[in-house]
């Protein structure tokens, strides 16, 4: 396994600062956000010799790149707005082959909806992802919808539910141990039942409080066991990147180091493999 950085947890960092940063510091690979939240991270913000500027600076830094993370959600009850969001994805997929993923990219996004209106939206949500399915197979790529506590999907059974019903090799789960942790189930059980089925991953950590309320932190920071899900996902046959998230409700923070959160979240990650004697690779 491999161990790759998010820069959705540096919005006010350019892509090609980034690079050389996430590469000093031990990173394997980096996952590039998509976002109009993120200083210059649009596909219309690079031309073709940023494009390429980018595909260089990764080959030099022997970066992988495990998804494009695209903000937003894919739940989109208008039309127009649903519409709009596949040229997004289009779009965003030719950017990650120019920025030089020569195998299927994997393209990231939420799910979207609400928990309690899963009974609701849930066969809405496979007449949607259904559209990506028949996108990604003529376009050839991967989308990787991510759960997400107090989303639609936010518990294994719902996960396991959609990508069943799709049944697409183009439509598979973007799987961030946390949003189960905070949803109740043991990160062991989770881990093997959903590794099947994922295409990506994020990891971050929290911290539960008495009264049902959360706060998302640095991993390391929070009450995850990162050793025990390292071992998990090893066990489970996982051999691709973990993929570290910084949530917004720390970047947004006047006093976020997004350095200090780069280093700090690759040595929790970085210690748990080694805790765990899982082989890096």
């Amino acid at each position: 396994m491999k161990i790759a950085y998010g820069t959705y947890a540096m919005p006010e960092t350019r892509l090609e600062e980034a690079i050389p940063l996430l590469a000093g510091i031990g990173y394997d690979g980096i996952e590039i956000c998509v976002s109009p939240r993120h200083i210059d991270a649009l596909p219309d913000a690079f031309d073709t010799a940023r494009r390429q500027a980018i595909h260089r600076l990764m080959d030099d830094h022997g970066l992988g790149i495990p998804a494009l993370f695209l903000t937003g959600h894919l739940l989109q009850e208008e039309e127009a707005e649903h519409a709009d969001n596949m040229e997004h994805v289009r779009r965003s997929l030719q950017l990650a082959r120019d920025f030089g993923v020569e195998n299927t990219p994997v393209l990231s996004m939420g799910i979207g909806g609400k928990s309690d209106q899963w009974e609701a939206v849930k066969n809405y949500i496979i007449d949607r992802l259904d559209d990506y399915a028949n996108l990604g197979r003529e376009e050839g790529f991967i989308l990787a919808g991510e759960a997400h506590c107090g989303a639609a999907v936010d518990r294994s059974e719902r996960a396991l539910w959609v990508i069943e019903t799709i049944d697409s090799p183009h439509v598979r789960l973007h799987f961030d141990i946390v949003h189960f942790y905070l949803s109740g189930e043991d990160e062991t059980e989770a881990v093997q039942r959903l590794v099947p089925i994922t295409a990506h991953t994020h990891i971050t950590d929290a911290r539960k409080h008495k009264d049902g309320t959360f706060n998302l932190l640095l991993l390391g920071d929070g009450d995850l066991n990162t050793t025990r899900y390292v071992k998990a996902m090893h066990n489970a046959g996982w051999n691709s990147y973990i993929t570290l998230e910084v949530s917004a409700q720390i970047w947004t923070r006047d006093d976020y180091n997004p350095i200090y959160a780069a280093q700090f979240s690759y040595d929790t990650l970085h210690n748990a493999f080694q805790k765990a004697t899982v082989p890096r690779g």
